[in-house]
């Protein structure tokens, strides 16, 4: 009980916000800014033979970093554009990302927004294994969007997609879900991994916020299922001030998040003179999840071209 209301008092908090980003998306001034922002960084694509390596701070280091730059965000009032950059040469392939995600937005069985694609290869050029780290890419005019009636999916000013859960359901949530060239947008089913049990555990059916909204995977009215879902770069985190989930629990530091506005930002330093992966462009989509297309180190004819197949 206590969990319920210490959640409707954050949501009250951040329901003026959210009415403002509403407003703002619906005039497509988000839209600009944001894309702006994605644009800058694209446009700092390497061309060089030389190849920058991968940066050798420690985990740790880069998380603090990428808090302080985040709380300094929202200490300025600014609108800031959201970007993750993804360095797969930096992946261990460890799912603590996965597991993080799930602790933080309950899901059931085959619902994650989050999950490590590993590719494999056995003798030849040499035996080696790649992983990658994948979710919704917050894409620039999403195909989500125009595959259901608008107003059910917008576009934050920050450029993180939402969706209105009390719409999409049904045969919106499948025709969404279909239109995503990615796969990255999961039907709620509403089931449990602890259903069948003597007793469905608690954490599964927890209240929690979601969309700017207190929600529960509990069967009945305001229920999940049948409801499209997918990652949100955990903007209840980040309206709070705090990195997304699966960010702060990479244990290789594959990931960079932050505001491609800010021009001293980690994620406008880290694409500084390197190679940016297109294959989502080419899908006819701008995302704002950026991936290093730069071999492995020691292994010149393997990149993250690899997972893409």
């Amino acid at each position: 009980m206590a969990e319920s209301v210490e959640v409707t008092k954050a949501l009250a908090k951040e329901s003026g916000r959210r009415r403002f980003f509403r407003a703002l998306a619906s005039l497509g001034s988000g839209a600009v800014t944001g894309l702006a922002g994605v644009k800058l960084l694209e446009s700092k694509r390497a061309e060089a033979a030389e190849i920058p390596p991968p940066l050798t701070e420690s985990s740790g280091t880069l998380i603090l970093r990428m808090q302080q730059e985040l709380e300094e965000t929202v200490r300025s009032g600014r609108t800031p554009s959201w970007v993750m950059v993804v360095d797969t040469r930096r992946c261990v392939g460890c799912d603590a990302c996965t597991v993080a995600c799930r602790a933080e937005n309950p899901t059931g069985p085959g619902a994650n927004f989050r999950r490590v694609i590993q590719r494999e290869h056995g003798p030849g050029q040499g035996a080696w294994a790649i992983f990658k780290p994948v979710n919704c890419l917050q894409c620039e005019d999403p195909p989500c969007g125009r595959a259901v009636p608008r107003g059910m999916i917008w576009k934050r000013p920050d450029g993180i997609i939402e969706f209105d859960y009390d719409r999409l359901k049904g045969p919106y949530a499948r025709a969404a879900a279909r239109a995503c060239p990615f796969g990255q947008i999961r039907v709620d089913e509403g089931k449990t991994f602890t259903e069948g049990t003597p007793a469905e555990q608690p954490y599964e059916l927890r209240s929690f916020v979601e969309n700017g909204q207190v929600r529960t995977r509990k069967r009945g009215a305001g229920g999940l299922n049948d409801t499209a879902r997918k990652c949100t770069f955990c903007s209840h985190l980040l309206d709070a001030g705090v990195l997304p989930a699966c960010v702060t629990t990479c244990l290789g530091g594959a990931m960079y998040f932050g505001d491609a506005n800010n021009p001293g930002s980690l994620v406008r330093e880290i694409t500084q003179g390197r190679r940016i992966f297109r294959g989502h462009q080419y899908a006819g989509v701008t995302p704002r999840v950026i991936y290093f297309e730069e071999p492995m180190p020691d292994a010149a004819h393997i990149d993250c071209t690899a997972c893409h197949y």
